[in-house]
């Protein structure tokens, strides 16, 4: 059985407008898909180690992804319950998604080079 999303009527015309009626039932549907929870380990405050340990210790299983060592998908805990950890609450990771680790791993910029993050939400960028 399909679940049925609400968006409102103009959104809904907009998209059928610019991406045809089945991209933008495609993309509809993508609203209501769970995404998960994800994060990456600041290395300027701990290690993957402190933090694989830290999360066998509380029994939050976890994935690792293959094109980025620091990066974690938590199998078995929600978001909040990982904002619960101190390793959230000092800082020594950050709830992003995978999609979000990718610039900086794409663009490899070196030491002094300045980058103006047009999209960068608040919060946590001086850690």
């Amino acid at each position: 059985m399909e679940q049925k999303v609400d968006i409102p009527e103009f959104l809904s015309e907009k998209l059928d407008k610019q991406y045809g009626k089945d991209l933008a039932k495609e993309i509809i549907k993508g609203y209501i898909y769970k995404r998960p929870v994800t994060f990456r380990v600041n290395t300027l405050k701990t290690t993957k180690e402190q933090v694989q340990q830290t999360l066998e210790d509380s029994n939050i299983t976890y994935a690792n992804v293959i094109w980025y060592e620091n990066a974690f998908i938590i199998e078995n805990a929600q978001k909040e319950q990982i904002m619960e950890l101190s390793l959230y609450k000092n800082g020594e990771i950050y709830l992003q998604s995978l999609s979000s680790m990718l610039p900086p791993i794409i663009l490899n910029p070196k030491q002094n080079t300045d980058i103006l993050d047009m999209a960068a939400a608040p919060r946590r960028k001086n850690n």
